[in-house]
């Protein structure tokens, strides 16, 4: 997509582009490759390199603004809006491509809002720039698909929680998760008991994640496997619960098919535990 139909970028309140007073003057850093960490050893006594795994080092995005207000008092409003919208950060924040339906996650570390006495009546100029120690491009669109545990016994009903946009129940235990991105994306894996031994299996890859644990009726887990945190009620952590062994599972660019498997517990007949899978489209 070409420069000039980047669109809107939001950032927290702020809306910059077409149909707002913040112009789009340039954007760097969102389609570049950020900096290549490589693994490379010379060749003793040879010519060249061994070679081993790229990694990408953070993505450094670079934006420029121009201001035009109504009057003058209107422009310096706007600068301080701008001004307040970029305070140094704790954790990074999503700056939104709206129409190119990307997002990533940065913290301001640069912000100029020059002065030029002979502009400065209606119009004016500002750039940021965004550090995003996690490099990767993101869908807007959070996607989620549910599935029963594979059990004999009936299914049981669970709401559907909104604005998620849920894929096909599944059927016997398996769902099919599509990431329409270039990279692999890291789910997040939520298991609704009551069940033993659950066990997710990245059928497509072959990845097995299985936990040595009891989640009873109205017991969350939540598992990042980007993070690889493991919490009970999404806050307890339970790591030590991931057998020995275990892969955690990734959705490769495609369909990727998603088995779940667990043991029902004595005294819950016709209660199968639900496993939901939540991912966005992800590149580099």
């Amino acid at each position: 997509m070409s420069q000039q139909q980047l669109g809107r970028i939001q950032w927290g309140d702020l809306t910059f582009g077409p149909g707002t007073p913040y112009t789009v003057t340039t954007i760097e850093g969102i389609d570049d490759l950020p900096e290549i960490r490589a693994d490379d050893v010379n060749r003793p006594d040879q010519h060249g390199d061994y070679t081993g795994p790229d990694y990408t080092g953070p993505r450094t995005v670079q934006l420029g603004l121009g201001l035009r207000g109504e009057s003058p008092d209107d422009l310096r409003a706007l600068a301080l809006a701008l001004r307040d919208a970029t305070q140094p950060q704790r954790q990074p924040a999503p700056l939104q491509l709206l129409d190119q339906g990307t997002l990533v996650y940065g913290k301001v570390r640069r912000r100029s809002l020059p002065y030029d006495a002979e502009y400065l009546w209606r119009l004016g100029t500002a750039a940021l720039e965004i550090y995003c120690a996690d490099p990767y491009l993101y869908g807007l669109d959070e996607k989620s698909a549910s599935t029963a545990a594979f059990s004999p016994a009936a299914g049981r009903a669970y709401p559907w929680v909104h604005p998620r946009t849920y894929g096909s129940a599944g059927t016997s235990g398996r769902i099919t998760a599509v990431n329409g991105g270039a990279s692999p994306a890291y789910p997040v894996l939520r298991l609704d008991g009551p069940v033993a031994n659950p066990s997710i299996e990245q059928v497509t890859t072959g990845a097995v994640l299985t936990l040595d644990a009891t989640i009873q009726a109205g017991e969350t887990l939540l598992i990042d496997t980007r993070t690889r945190a493991v919490l009970l009620g999404g806050s307890a952590p339970r790591r030590g619960w991931v057998r020995a062994g275990s892969t955690w599972p990734v959705l490769m660019p495609g369909s990727n098919e998603i088995a779940y498997r667990g043991t029902a517990l004595p005294g819950a007949p016709g209660q199968s535990s639900l496993l939901t899978v939540t991912w966005r489209d992800t590149s580099l």
